[in-house]
């Protein structure tokens, strides 16, 4: 996968040299939080399923129902997918905002993850709720720029204090968001599999006018079919394996986000700090999976 374009690398590489050291352990934690929560990757698979799997349903009766399921399923991925984009961005650019004040440094945020617009809409597919939909209003009515709110609140217990509570809300929209990608992948195994099923039993009667077909050239397209399929089944296993490895993630990044707000008044204690470096190498981990993939 490619690596993540949301934080510059000057900035990764800026981070892990400069800023207070007693503060290091927050800023790795939310460095690596801020490319964690950048999985744009999984939920471009997710909302591109529908119409991948329209393109190979057999046009037989049989497949109707399954046919009018994924047309309902491609119009709410494409209203969904906006939101999900919005809480990509706005997460990753809360978390790279943190790691900047963390690290006492000067920075500026691609305007791709500083800027927090509009609003996020309830998805009852996704199990986005309105609770979420708050949330993400919250931060969006009181954001404008996330560098310019790290300005304005001049340290990281600030910054926690004030937008933490709406961010927790957001990783939950994102950890519940990215089971139900799982289920959908699932399914689109499943589907395809029923079509390649179809397509080959279809391929093995013999109809008037098949004289033509010699077995060698029938040889070629069951070989082609088998060839694609296998493809197919790699590029569908790929993404669970994405799927599972950025739901863990998630999880771990919002675990020890509730301990950072939990512990906002003792960022320096030791067993804080442990925690949190703790937690930056298992994200340092995932990540590294990730991009092996």
């Amino acid at each position: 996968m490619a690596r993540s374009t949301f934080l510059p690398l000057a900035l990764l590489a800026a981070l892990s040299a400069a800023g207070c050291t007693n503060l290091s352990a927050v800023r790795d934690f939310a460095a690596t939080s801020a490319e964690l929560t950048d999985y744009k990757v999984v939920t471009n698979r997710y909302v591109t399923s529908a119409e991948r799997q329209l393109a190979e349903v057999p046009p037989s009766d049989a497949f109707k129902g399954t046919r009018q399921a994924l047309e309902a399923f491609k119009a709410t991925a494409n209203n969904d997918k906006a939101s999900l984009m919005k809480l990509h961005a706005a997460t990753t650019g809360y978390m790279a905002a943190l790691a900047g004040l963390a690290a006492k440094d000067a920075y500026t945020l691609s305007p791709e993850i500083d800027q927090v617009t509009g609003a996020i809409a309830e998805s009852e597919r996704l199990n986005i709720n309105a609770d979420h939909v708050k949330a993400y209003g919250n931060i969006a009515k009181r954001v404008a720029s996330w560098a310019t709110a790290a300005k304005q609140a001049r340290d990281v217990r600030r910054m926690v204090e004030t937008y933490g509570s709406d961010m927790d809300k957001l990783l939950e929209a994102m950890q519940i968001a990215t089971a139900a990608y799982g289920v959908a992948f699932r399914d689109e195994t499943n589907n395809t599999a029923g079509f390649d099923r179809a397509r080959a039993a279809a391929w093995q009667f013999k109809l008037p006018g098949d004289s033509e077909v010699t077995p060698e050239r029938r040889e070629v397209v069951a070989t082609l079919l088998r060839r694609s399929t296998t493809a197919e089944r790699a590029a569908q296993a790929d993404a669970t394996k994405r799927q599972e490895m950025a739901a863990a993630g998630l999880a771990k990044v919002r675990e020890k986000h509730a301990q950072l707000m939990e512990n906002v008044d003792r960022l320096k204690a030791k067993e804080v700090q442990v925690l949190l470096r703790q937690a930056a190498a298992d994200l340092k981990a995932v990540r590294k999976n990730l991009a092996q993939l």
